[in-house]
C-alpha cells in the first residue's frame, strides 16, 4: 500500500519532543549518566523533531549541539546560527539557546559549563566526553506518528524527483545530464540528494555504486537517489530502458523483482532480519542467478541514516513496529529498491508515485507491484 492518509497531524512538536526526551531520559539512566550530547546531524534531527544542524552536508557533525542534563535541553551553537536555529529549526520546542561567539573554543565551554555537573555521554568525538554504546541507534528506530508522517513526505518527494528525471531519458543524454535533473529536482522539491547513482550501458552492468559521468546514454540507464528532509532519508532505484528492454534484462529485473518483493513482505514485527535476508536470497539461486547477491549488499534498515545497518546471513535485529527498511537487491545489469514503512498491520511503500510502469509480483503471501 502507498500513501496513506496522515495520522500524525493531532500529535504537535512539543508532544513528539516529550517522547523523545522519555527515550533519552530511558537511555541514560540504564546506561549510568545524567546528559547527553548528541552533535551528529542525524541524531540532533531525531532529538529536534525535524530540526536540521548541517551548513556543509558532507559533513557528520553540524553547527549546534543537542543537550540534555536532567530537565534541561540546550541547543549549543555560534551567533551565526542563532536566529536561523530559532526561526527555522526550533519552532515549537521547549528549548533554550546557548550561543558562543563563532571564534569561541566549544570544546573547552562545554568542559566548563557542562562536564562539570553531571556525567555526560556523546555521539561524536567532543570535549574529551565519553561515547555513547553502539546500541544508542536502537532508540532511534521506532518513529512517532508525526515522524512516520514526515518520512511519507520526504518518499513522495524523492520518488516524485526521481521518476520525474527518468521520465527525461533520451538516447544521448550523459550520465551527469541525468544526474543533474535529478538534482535540480531533488533542490526543486525540498530534498537534499544525499547520493547519486547513474549508470548506463556497459558501466550499467559492470559497476553497482556507479558515481555519473560523460558517458552518453544508448540504452539502459540506472539512476539511484537518496533524498533527505528533516533527517530522514528515502531511497529508491529506477531502471531506463529505451525502446523496451532485451530479453536478458527482461529475465534479470523479473528475478530481482521476485527477490525485492521478498525482502518488502517477509519484513515484519517481530522477525530477525538474518531469517529474512536468509529466505530472500534463496531465490537468487532458484531464479538461476547464483552469487549474484554476493556482489553488492542487500540493504536493510534506514530513517535518519541511509541503512543503520546492512543486513547479512548473521544478522540478529529484530523488526520494530514503526521503522523503515530499504532493500536494494540487484543483479547484474538492474536494482530493485523502495523505502518502505513496518507498519501494525501492513508494509507501506513511501517512494513509488503514480506514472510509473508497475509488474505484479508473487511474493510468500501475497502480489505486489513494483516499479517496471
Amino acid at each position: 500500500q502507498t500513501h496513506k492518509e496522515v495520522t500524525g497531524a493531532t500529535m504537535d512538536r512539543a508532544a513528539e519532543f516529550k517522547i523523545k526526551i522519555s527515550k533519552l531520559a530511558l537511555y541514560l539512566q540504564k546506561a549510568g549518566a545524567e546528559g547527553v550530547a548528541l552533535g551528529r546531524v542525524d541524531n540532533f534531527a531525531w532529538a529536534t523533531c525535524g530540526g536540521e544542524s548541517h551548513v556543509n552536508a558532507a559533513t557528520e557533525c553540524g553547527v549546534a549541539t543537542f543537550i540534555m542534563i536532567g530537565d534541561s535541553h540546550i541547543v549549543l551553537t555560534n551567533r551565526i546560527e542563532e536566529a536561523r536555529m530559532l526561526e527555522e529549526q526550533l519552532d515549537g520546542l521547549p528549548v533554550e539557546i546557548d550561543s558562543l561567539p563563532w571564534q569561541a573554543d566549544k570544546e573547552q565551554y562545554v568542559k566548563q559549563k557542562y562536564c562539570s555537573q553531571c556525567v555526560m555521554l556523546t555521539d561524536s568525538p567532543f570535549a574529551g566526553i565519553p561515547m555513547l554504546p553502539a546500541d544508542f541507534d536502537h532508540i532511534l528506530w521506532e518513529m512517532t506518528p508525526p515522524e512516520l508522517d514526515r518520512y511519507r513526505d520526504v518518499g513522495r518527494r524523492t520518488g516524485e524527483a526521481l521518476q520525474d528525471a527518468c521520465m527525461q531519458v533520451k538516447r544521448g543524454m550523459s550520465e551527469n545530464g541525468l544526474a543533474g535533473l535529478l538534482a535540480r529536482n531533488c533542490i526543486d522539491n525540498g530534498v537534499y540528494p544525499t547520493v547519486i547513482l547513474v549508470a548506463a550501458d556497459q558501466r550499467l552492468r559492470r559497476h553497482r555504486h556507479p558515481l555519473p559521468t560523460d558517458n552518453k546514454i544508448e540504452k539502459d540507464v540506472m539512476a539511484v537517489v537518496c533524498g533527505r528532509k528533516g533527517g530522514l532519508i528515502a531511497s529508491c532505484t529506477r531502471i531506463v530502458s529505451i525502446g523496451g528492454p532485451t530479453p536478458e534484462l527482461r529475465s534479470r529485473h523479473d528475478a530481482c523483482l521476485r527477490v525485492d518483493a521478498a525482502f518488502n513482505t517477509r519484513t515484519r514485527p517481530g522477525e530477525r532480519v538474518g531469517h529474512i535476508y536468509n529466505e530472500a536470497i534463496k531465490l537468487y539461486d532458484e531464479a538461476g542467478f547464483p552469487g549474484e547477491w554476493d556482489l553488492h549488499h542487500q540493504g536493510g534498515a534506514t530513517g535518519y541514516r541511509g541503512r543503520w545497518f546492512f543486513a547479512n546471513e548473521e544478522s540478529r535485529e529484530i523488526v520494530v513496529q514503526n521503522s523503515a527498511y530499504a532493500w536494494n537487491p540487484s543483479i547484474t545489469g538492474t536494482k530493485s529498491e523502495d523505502t518502505i514503512l513496518i507498519l501494525h498491520d501492513y508494509n507501506e511503500v513511501i517512494t513509488v508515485v503514480p506514472g510509473w510502469p508497475l509488474a505484479k509480483v508473487e511474493a510468500p503471501g501475497a502480489t505486489l507491484e513494483r516499479p517496471d
